[in-house]
């Protein structure tokens, strides 16, 4: 069985002024630090064979933070994991984007302007996790993302449209876990788990 621990980055101070990211290099801030800490703290005991990244500075940052109680595990960034591109909007606040209510209700109907078409951000995304699938058969691998790009992956294994993936709330340093078997499709086995890690796992 392959088993994927998809993983938000930490917070931001753009998260708390709830202002759009996309790609741009915006760190974690010191709370977002301390998440971050708590997860890897929490994964500590559980065997993990690689640990994948978004190349966003804040993802990355998670992904180090985690990485320092793993030892020599290869820590591999894969651009499949990324922010949507969310062209103009970056940089706005939430409260200033006026397609942003469509966006949470219909995400498919929204052209974001100068921005990713959310069908292919769902694409190259769920080609990520296929890559990972077949090369760590058998393995555990930390996948750390977006909430919306997990949001996709998520919908996507679900058997679920596209606009329906804000109805799935993923939050800072949340992990969601997938099981993937002989099955075509996968078992869903937590969705934005934001508990001690070793009560899931019984350590």
């Amino acid at each position: 069985m392959f088993e994927l621990l998809l993983t938000r980055h930490g917070e931001t101070d753009w998260n708390v002024e709830r202002r759009v990211m996309g790609a741009m290099a915006i760190p974690l801030n010191k709370a977002g630090r301390a998440q971050t800490r708590h997860l890897a703290k929490g994964l500590a005991k559980i065997p993990i064979h690689a640990i994948y990244t978004s190349p966003v500075k804040r993802a990355v940052q998670t992904a180090q933070i985690i990485m320092r109680r793993r030892g020599s595990i290869p820590l591999l960034e894969e651009k499949g994991l990324t922010e949507i591109d969310y062209g103009d909007w970056v940089g706005m606040a939430f409260a200033e984007v006026k397609e942003l209510s469509g966006y949470f209700k219909k995400p498919s109907t929204i052209n974001i302007p100068n921005g990713e078409d959310i069908h292919g951000a769902r694409n190259r995304a769920v080609l990520a996790v296929e890559k990972m699938r077949e090369k760590h058969a058998g393995e555990r691998v930390v996948a750390v993302s977006h909430a919306d790009v997990i949001k996709l992956i998520l919908v996507h294994y679900l058997n679920m449209p596209t606009d329906e993936m804000q109805k799935i709330g993923i939050d800072n340093c949340s992990v969601s876990i997938l099981h993937f078997n002989s099955l075509k499709d996968p078992r869903i086995a937590a969705i934005n788990y934001t508990t001690d890690l070793k009560k899931y796992y019984r350590l």
